[in-house]
Parts: structure tokens; C-alpha cells; sequence
């Protein structure tokens, strides 16, 4: 790849999210899902395709495929499944950063080295799809005690 080339704009074709938004547009205005950034950055539109779990803002092929909510969960409405469990088991850890010493009224900020920041590196990147923990047997079997990898990880 030349690193002197100027910036441009690819497009990457229409995705599964795409397809859905032109049959609530123009098939059946009922249908619900979960949608917002269309980057993969939210995961809200986290449904199971084809048999797996994840995202709708992937590119939609030629092939027919099978949309369905993710899998053991309630579903609220159509695509729309009920992850109050899953945030409740996020709260339940206290996945955020805590300091063991207590800042100065003086203080306005904490600065952060490069090898504190570096530590955190592998620890923040979920996006909160769920499509984990619905694909896991021991969520399944038990989801009010399970807790996802991320929680094992940490």
C-alpha cells in the first residue's frame, strides 16, 4: 500500500442491516431491531445469522440467509432480545477503573503513564453485543449465575 496515496472512500456494499431497514421500509413496517452506530462499535445490532451470533452491519451476500434474535434470551419484539440479565451481570463486576488512593482537592486530573495505560490494553474492547455469552452452553444451562469470559479474563 502506498503511504503516500491520499485518502479515499471504499465502499463496502450493502450490509444484512441494510436489508432490514428496506423491509421495515417497504415490506412490513412492524419490524423491530436494534440498530444505531453501523460501525460495529455498539453492538446494538447484535442478532443471530445464518446460526451465529453477530453483528447486522456486516455485508450482506447473495445467498439467502436466516435472521433470528440472539438465542436464549427473552425476546422483547421480533429481533429484540431482553439483555437485562447480561447488564445486570456487568454491573454485578464493576468493570471500571477504581484508584486505591484518593485524589486531592487539588488535583483537576490523574495522568496516566504509557505502561499503566498499556496494562489496560485487552480489557475494554467489548462492546457490550452479548453475542458471547447467548452462544455460551453454561449461560444456557444457567444464566442467572453466569458470567461472561471478559469476567473470567479480568
Amino acid at each position: 500500500m502506498d503511504k503516500q496515496a491520499k485518502p479515499f472512500l471504499q465502499e463496502c456494499g450493502p450490509m444484512i442491516l441494510d436489508a432490514l431497514i428496506k423491509i421495515k421500509d417497504e415490506v412490513d413496517a412492524t419490524l423491530t431491531f436494534r440498530r444505531s452506530c453501523r460501525e460495529g462499535i455498539c453492538g446494538s445490532c447484535a442478532m443471530n445469522i445464518n446460526g451465529k451470533n453477530g453483528l447486522a452491519n456486516t455485508r450482506l451476500s447473495s445467498k439467502p440467509i436466516e435472521i433470528q434474535p440472539l438465542p436464549h434470551t427473552y425476546v422483547v419484539k421480533d429481533l429484540v432480545p431482553d439483555l437485562t440479565n447480561f447488564y445486570n451481570q456487568y454491573k454485578s463486576i464493576e468493570p471500571w477503573l477504581k484508584r486505591k488512593d484518593v485524589k486531592s482537592k487539588d488535583d483537576k486530573e490523574y495522568f496516566q503513564s504509557r505502561e499503566d495505560r498499556a496494562k489496560l490494553d485487552g480489557m475494554y474492547e467489548c462492546i457490550l453485543c452479548a453475542c458471547c455469552m447467548t452462544s455460551c452452553p453454561s449461560y444456557w444451562w444457567n444464566p442467572e449465575y453466569y458470567l461472561t469470559t471478559w469476567v473470567l479474563r479480568c
